[in-house]
């Protein structure tokens, strides 16, 4: 085997020793036309799928009280229902990505999420509504590692950057739309209470919403073969035998490596229990109810995460002018930026500084929301790449969708004992786990450096 490189070029560049210039390629990708089309149905089903992941953050306080639960279970269903299928689906669905029609593929992932997600409104219990949460973990992670393959395969090396900084862009802004729309949507079912349907019977009006949100997404689901599929343009990973050589490609260089999983797992990790238990502060501290918590919540997070673009071309910019750590750079200072904004959010007094602050805190740390996905393209050989990126998937799924919601809601049923403190819940967890992903940011940059100046055979 002919040397390579030890790290890929960043994405959107051509590598330095490639002589075929991007002209001479754009003809064996899909038109441009048709790559954005592809991006835009991605796009809508990113929004939709979140849509079903997130709804539920709306809707806390009736699920509470009609079945009964604590804030530890809700955090159970939130965090590790939805992740525990959606990190061990990761691995398999990598491969078949490799192997088979990777629309059917989508198409299915999108169908199976929606049933699934439909299906949480006819639970009646705990443990039916956790098996349907994991059912809607088990779809998207299959639309996830699909949609990054079919974004990645539709534009030429050059342009592929702005494609996929646009769909991941579109991911953040969809938990903003879930607020935006789904609160008013909660707002009105729940003013019209109980109802009986045909075939379902008596439901819940918590049960309808999860029915009316989940169910679009079976038709939607066909939207995936309106656009073309592209040709592979990495060799396939079923060549190779499994795991064991991306694990020591990871373990020859394990500060970076644990700056990579667990700095960018327990950033995700906070990232997304502020999204999912700031609407209950809202509701528990403030009064607040969930249509002004879904428009309010909704515009803060869209305008947070449009700010996303600027922390690429931050990056793309140190890295350009020779900072070799510059994903991680970026993301511990942001970090620490973003965690004053963290922690006043929840001890100033007017929910509006609140908001305030969550934007802030939002417009800051999302940046890892892009910077994660690419540091794994950066430092990563093209023959690893793939299962480097499912082991991604999988080590920082489990911590960021598992540990983000579980932590917050057993630190305020078990060490503190009330409800209403959930925001200082969201304090310790900036304290506890935010700033110590900005150190492991810190001390995996000096191997970063070294990896992208040292080619290897």
């Amino acid at each position: 085997m002919s040397s390579a490189p030890l790290a890929a070029a960043p994405p959107g560049h051509a590598p330095s020793g490639d002589a075929v210039p991007p002209a001479a390629t754009e003809t064996a990708y899909p038109t441009p036309a048709m790559g954005w089309l592809t991006v835009a149905i991605l796009f809508l089903l990113y929004i939709l799928s979140l849509t079903d992941r997130n709804i539920m953050a709306l809707m806390v306080g009736p699920i509470k009280a009609d079945l009964k639960l604590s804030d530890l279970q809700i955090s159970l269903l939130q965090g590790p229902a939805f992740a525990i299928l959606f990190c061990i689906c990761a691995l398999p669905v990598g491969m078949a990505l490799d192997r088979y029609s990777r629309r059917l593929i989508l198409y299915i992932s999108v169908t199976v999420w929606s049933i699934s997600a439909a299906s949480c409104g006819l639970a009646s219990s705990f443990m039916m509504l956790f098996v349907a949460r994991a059912g809607v973990g088990a779809g998207e992670s299959g639309f996830g590692t699909g949609s990054y393959s079919v974004v990645g395969d539709s534009f030429p090396p050059h342009r592929v950057s702005l494609a996929m900084s646009i769909f991941i862009m579109g991911g953040v802004m969809g938990s903003g739309i879930v607020l935006l729309v789904g609160g008013p949507i909660v707002a009105a079912v729940m003013a019209g209470g109980p109802s009986v349907w045909p075939v379902f019977g008596p439901l819940q009006p918590w049960q309808e919403v999860f029915i009316i949100t989940g169910t679009p997404g079976l038709l939607l689901a066909f939207l995936v073969f309106l656009f073309r599929e592209p040709p592979r343009r990495r060799k396939s990973a079923t060549g190779h035998k499994g795991y064991g050589e991306a694990a020591a490609f990871l373990a020859a260089r394990k500060p970076l490596a644990v700056a990579m999983f667990a700095g960018f797992g327990m950033a995700q990790a906070v990232t997304i229990g502020f999204q999912l238990w700031t609407p209950s502060y809202l509701v528990r501290v403030h009064d607040w109810a969930p249509g002004r918590i879904g428009v309010v919540l909704g515009i803060t997070q869209i305008g947070a995460a449009a700010l996303m673009p600027v922390h690429g071309w931050i990056v793309d910019t140190l890295f350009r002018r020779g900072r070799r750590d510059a994903h991680l750079f970026w993301a511990m200072t942001t970090l620490l930026l973003a965690a004053p904004f963290g922690i006043a959010a929840f001890l100033v007094a007017d929910p509006w500084i609140t908001v305030a602050c969550y934007g802030a805190f939002m417009a800051l740390i999302l940046s890892t929301a892009g910077l994660g996905p690419s540091i794994v393209q950066v430092v990563t050989p093209p023959l690893l790449r793939g299962r480097v990126s499912a082991l991604y998937v999988l080590v920082t799924g489990i911590i960021a969708l598992a540990g983000g919601p579980v932590l917050v809601g057993l630190i305020t049923d078990l060490v503190l004992g009330d409800e209403k403190r959930v925001g200082t819940s969201l304090i310790l967890i900036v304290i506890a786990v935010l700033l110590p992903a900005a150190l492991l940011f810190r001390l995996g940059g000096a191997t970063m450096r070294r990896s992208l100046a040292t080619p290897q055979g």
